[in-house]
């Protein structure tokens, strides 16, 4: 056989697009540059060729939500909560878009999936906490408040809910000291008769 001959099936092979790899490396440069469309069309691609892998999901939710696609975040999100169902991030993450959606029970209830799987994870309790101000509920807010302050005590996000807190907190004692007083009724007058 000639060494130097080629095979004459290479010519008629497809051209071979770039790898997973290839794809995810040119993901982070694009992202060192500050290109967010670069990297999610480079993630997109990715989990085209890879669709069982839940870290590339939850990088392409990362990618949708700094482009401010919340929606298509949250699609992401919610796929690599599927792929992953053991990672207290993907429910996180999910739970955060939810949340900005305005879809408040499934928002509570991935952040619910992730912290029962890590009870220290932050974005599930910051996402329970707004809920939780939201529907009126200071307590439960400052309790999840708390248990992020407590591993991170400088979260900006986790202090000013503990203000809202607090705010909740003094309007409703208002609130309460202005039903006692209307609804209590007065002290009878006692009247002296003149003799």
């Amino acid at each position: 056989m000639n060494a130097t001959a080629t095979l004459p099936c290479v010519d008629e092979l497809p051209a071979l697009g770039p790898s997973v790899e290839q794809l995810t490396a040119e993901a982070n440069r694009a992202f060192t540059r500050g290109d967010i469309a670069r990297v999610r069309e480079c993630l997109s691609a990715a989990l085209e060729l890879s669709p069982e892998e839940g870290e590339l999901a939850l990088a392409l939710g990362h990618a949708e939500m700094g482009e401010g696609n919340v929606e298509a975040a949250m699609a992401s999100y919610w796929a690599a909560t599927l792929l992953m169902p053991k990672v207290a991030s993907a429910h996180s993450c999910h739970a955060l878009a939810a949340r900005l959606l305005g879809r408040n029970s499934e928002a509570s209830r991935s952040a619910i999936r992730a912290i029962s799987l890590n009870p220290r994870d932050a974005v599930g309790l910051k996402v329970l906490a707004r809920i939780h101000l939201d529907a009126g509920q200071p307590e439960a807010a400052r309790q999840a408040c708390r248990l992020v302050l407590h591993e991170l005590p400088d979260d900006e996000d986790a202090r000013q809910m503990m203000e809202e807190v607090l705010v909740q907190e003094a309007l409703l004692e208002e609130n309460l000291l202005a039903k006692q007083f209307h609804l209590k009724p007065e002290p009878a007058k006692l009247h002296r008769q003149r003799a």
